[in-house]
């Protein structure tokens, strides 16, 4: 009799245990990742702001130049006196390459470096073969 008893609950227990849903919640469902169905290339370029192992500059990586027609930069941050930049254009002539910009400035192989730094901003505005303009924004931490 004790057999048929615990039969019979290991039964009853199997046949819930298989008819039970598993339910996604809304928060996974949004941090689920989709499988690569393909390699994605992007016609646009890629911009990499990293800063140097002293903090005194930020160098950024430019890459898939061979699609973009013109790409200029801009830099600016605040010092504990007042707003300092720097800016320039890219050279196309590969399809990488990377700009150092110095927080301070130098002369005669003297460097001054601004302190204070805060609110520092990048802009790359670049303009694609195809004609499309494209401006990128980054916030740095200094």
């Amino acid at each position: 009799m004790k057999k048929l008893v615990v039969f019979l609950t290991l039964l009853v227990f199997f046949s819930l245990l298989q008819t039970a849903e598993a339910k996604l919640l809304p928060q996974a469902a949004r941090s689920i990742s989709k499988p690569a169905t393909g390699l994605v290339t992007s016609s646009g370029i890629n911009v990499t702001p990293r800063l140097r192992k002293d903090r005194r500059a930020l160098v950024v990586y430019f890459s898939n130049l061979q699609n973009a027609a013109s790409v200029s930069y801009s830099l600016t941050y605040n010092t504990s006196t007042q707003q300092e930049g720097a800016m320039g254009v890219l050279n196309l002539n590969g399809s990488n390459t990377s700009v150092e910009l110095l927080f301070g400035t130098c002369s005669k192989n003297v460097c001054r470096y601004h302190t204070g730094l805060k609110n520092m901003r990048l802009e790359v505005s670049y303009t694609l073969k195809s004609g499309k303009k494209y401006i990128k924004r980054y916030k740095i931490k200094v």
